[in-house]
């Protein structure tokens, strides 16, 4: 599955941890919530309300023998063993080897691409039947065109929004976060949000400041980045603590996290295909 980097709109595959293009850390690699061991997975698996392993054909902590199959097992010597086994029964060995986290990853990522298949599957399914529905009409034809058309603008209009959000507001809110300097006083810019050291700990501008000071500063800061910038990574030389190891960082990410998780979050009404899965392929 790709992802689009939020710093430089480069495109790139969700198994790596950076973005080829400028080096941003891909946050699907940074959250709390990736399991790193068979037993979290199961427990991620399990946390996402999917279907029986017999269902999605996804055997965690199973050395599966049956055809049409993708699993991971722990073998007698230590291995961890990662195969799709396909259509004919053959078994394909995606990764094996002592680095449970590396394998574990590799099945994950397949996870999380067959989810998305199948939500595209039901979401088609869906769309063709108000399709059917639509064309068979409801009153006059004049009536049902004009709500056709309505439909259609609205639509053009919704992917509009959503590609300008995608590819404008999120790396402009992402691109000036970093540490600056204003007079004596140190700050940090997450997305907008301003922060100052105290010379202990960060806490939000506005909540030391008040909100009229607040906004000055930010205001004045926000004017030109360049003047007051220092860098957008802490380095050991720095007289403050790094931003990353505040409860603020954990907070926005665990946040994160549970958005990035539930976009993989199974509907109980949605049905689960395997015979659309290409059973034929090593992987």
């Amino acid at each position: 599955m790709k992802i689009k980097c939020d710093y430089c709109g480069n495109t790139y595959e969700d198994t790596q941890e950076k973005c080829p293009s400028c080096g941003a850390p891909n946050p699907s690699h940074q959250n709390s919530g990736k399991p790193k061991t068979i037993e979290e997975l199961k427990e991620w698996y399990k946390n996402r309300n999917l279907p029986s392993y017999e269902v999605t054909r996804f055997f965690i902590g199973e050395d599966h023998k049956g055809p049409k199959a993708f699993g991971i097992y722990k073998d007698e010597n230590g291995d961890f063993i990662v195969y799709k086994n396909k259509a004919d029964g053959e078994r394909a060995i995606r990764y094996q080897g002592k680095d449970e986290e590396y394998a574990v990853n590799e099945l994950y990522q397949r996870l999380k691409d067959e989810i998305v298949h199948q939500k595209q599957l039901n979401s088609n399914k869906r769309k063709g039947v108000v399709s059917s529905a639509s064309s068979k009409g409801f009153g006059n034809k004049n009536s049902g065109s004009k709500l056709a058309q309505l439909g259609n603008k609205i639509w053009i209009i919704a992917v509009i929004v959503i590609l300008i959000n995608s590819f404008l507001v999120t790396p402009f809110k992402n691109r000036h976060n970093g540490y600056y300097q204003y007079d004596s006083n140190v700050l940090y810019n997450y997305q907008g949000d301003w922060y100052y050291w105290d010379y202990t700990d960060w806490e939000p501008l506005e909540q030391l400041a008040g909100p009229d000071v607040a906004r000055e500063v930010s205001k004045e800061l926000e004017s030109d980045y360049d003047e007051y910038y220092l860098s957008e990574k802490w380095n050991s030389s720095y007289s403050f603590d790094n931003w990353d190891n505040s409860s603020y960082y954990e907070e926005y990410h665990s946040k994160d996290t549970s958005d990035y998780n539930s976009d993989y979050d199974w509907d109980s009404n949605d049905s689960w295909d395997s015979g659309g899965t290409d059973w034929d392929s090593d992987w």
